[in-house]
């Protein structure tokens, strides 16, 4: 159905479209601001595939629309703990950045051009931490590890998981863990304190060619116990946060992560990917119904560190941005994660495993991923924390609502699948408001969350609102 003309967007409804109430969708939702969930701490990108950032000529450009204000307002960033570095086994000091080099060098430079692609790629990422925190001062900074170097694994030919291939604990648990927090003590020396780091990435991938380790669930949770958080309090990191598993699939992440040692596992990480059983059917991409973790996290953040639609068909339409809105919205209201990241901030062509994309002619592109990303991490601040919206009358909707109990603003994210236009009428419970606003994005949406007209209370508190057909819509306020 056609957005009703007499609307503007998110606007009050006109005496013609309440005319017309009956013939299209309508929902009650309800907010009550004192059933309180978790707090959000916030949402990110991975830093990986850091060398085309890097010496893209629109990198400045593209840094500030993920983490300047003027763009998604990131506050965190993932980064990999890379399995090239030098390393002295002696001192457990790893080099991360290549002799005679800066971050700063041009890439254009014979210098620059001379290293190798694995040189490029560690010069490439200290570049994208150093400048997020200069520029942005971005708070929570973590890095995950595919893969220990290759002569620390079972076949030091295979940089992948394939065939079991994963740490020789034979030989060399107390290297890999000295090699992390050699890492993380070599970033800390270049001004970037790791929040947190994460000793594996998909453990459980076996398949795949790229970068990747096995472990089981209980060599991991030894491995972190006895090995990596011993090395890293040697280091003097005993701030640093240990995150773990970082299964591919949510559902395999619960059942890893409930059968391990998680005494020294400060953060309980999982991805956003597609269950096992509908990869083995052949799909990929966005978990479109993650269900909620049934052992009991003993009250430790849970992040959701990676997720975006990897099936391979390019799409930057609205379809693409709702099966983001749509896991986002699980993720959060269902899950309770504490943190949402998103796997790559960029590439330097259009492909919906980044939130950015180029086209030939090096021009940026934003498919409606990155709207719809920013409809949470925009609204929604490291600081606030999930309330309860309630939703009647409806079944298509999927609204979640966010407050800062310091200052009182509230954000509510209402996500429109479907094909029709509804209509809501907004309750609020144990508080008042005054005028809303909100910000839309919608295939016809003609900017990057497009404002509409501010939407003041009826005289019994509640608001009445117009949600478009395939859009997400935040309404944002301050309570009285």
């Amino acid at each position: 159905m056609q957005e009703n003309p007499t609307l503007a967007n998110t606007g009050t409804l006109s005496a013609s479209a309440t005319a017309t109430l009956a013939t299209i969708d309508t929902a009650t939702i309800t907010l009550n601001w004192t059933t309180t969930y978790q707090r959000i701490d916030g949402f990110g990108s991975f830093a990986g595939r850091a060398t085309p950032f890097f010496e893209s000529p629109k990198r400045d450009s593209i840094m500030q629309q993920l983490w300047g204000t003027d763009g998604l307002q990131l506050n965190m960033i993932r980064g990999e703990v890379l399995y090239t570095y030098p390393f002295d086994k002696p001192s457990g000091v790893v080099t991360i950045k290549p002799a005679g080099s800066s971050v700063d060098m041009d890439v254009n430079s014979a210098a620059y051009q001379a290293l190798t692609s694995d040189q490029k790629a560690q010069i490439a990422q200290l570049w994208i931490f150093k400048k997020v925190k200069e520029r942005y001062q971005v708070p929570i900074m973590f890095a995950s590890t595919w893969t220990p170097p290759l002569y620390m694994k079972t076949n030091t030919g295979s940089v992948s998981g394939q065939n079991f291939n994963g740490l020789n604990y034979s030989c060399c648990s107390t290297d890999f863990a000295n090699y992390v927090a050699g890492f993380t003590k070599a970033y800390q020396d270049e001004g970037i304190n790791f929040y947190g780091v994460s000793p594996s990435n998909e453990p459980e991938n076996v398949f795949s060619s790229w970068a990747s380790s096995y472990w089981t669930a209980a060599h991991l949770g030894q491995f972190i116990t006895n090995n990596l958080r011993p090395a890293l309090n040697a280091k003097g990191l005993t701030t640093t946060r240990i995150i773990s598993s970082e299964n591919a699939a949510w559902g395999t992440a619960n059942s890893f992560l409930s059968s391990m040692d998680k005494s020294n596992v400060d953060i309980l990480a999982g991805h956003g990917y597609v269950e096992i059983g509908d990869l083995i059917l052949g799909k990929r991409g966005l978990n479109p119904n993650p269900a909620i973790w049934n052992y009991a996290t003993g009250n430790k953040p849970v992040w959701m560190t990676e997720a975006c639609d990897d099936s391979g068909v390019y799409d930057g339409s609205m379809v693409g941005g709702l099966k983001l809105a749509v896991n986002m919205h699980q993720f959060l209201a269902v899950c309770n994660v504490n943190a949402y990241v998103y796997w790559l901030g960029m590439l330097a062509f259009n492909n919906n495993e980044s939130l950015i994309g180029a086209s030939a002619d090096g021009s940026l592109v934003y498919p409606k991923t990155f709207d719809v990303m920013g409809q949470f991490t925009r609204f929604v601040h490291a600081g606030y924390y999930r309330f309860n919206a309630g939703l009647a009358n409806n079944s298509t909707l999927k609204v979640s609502a966010y407050k800062d109990p310091a200052t009182g603003k509230f954000s509510v994210v209402v996500v429109n699948p479907g094909g029709n236009e509804t209509h809501c009428r907004l309750n609020l419970s144990g508080f008042t408001a005054g005028a809303i606003d909100s910000y839309l994005t919608a295939d016809n949406s003609s900017t990057h969350w497009q404002q509409g007209s501010a939407v003041a209370p009826q005289g019994n508190g509640s608001y009445v609102l117009t949600v478009p057909p395939s859009s997400v819509i935040t309404f944002t306020g301050t309570a009285n």
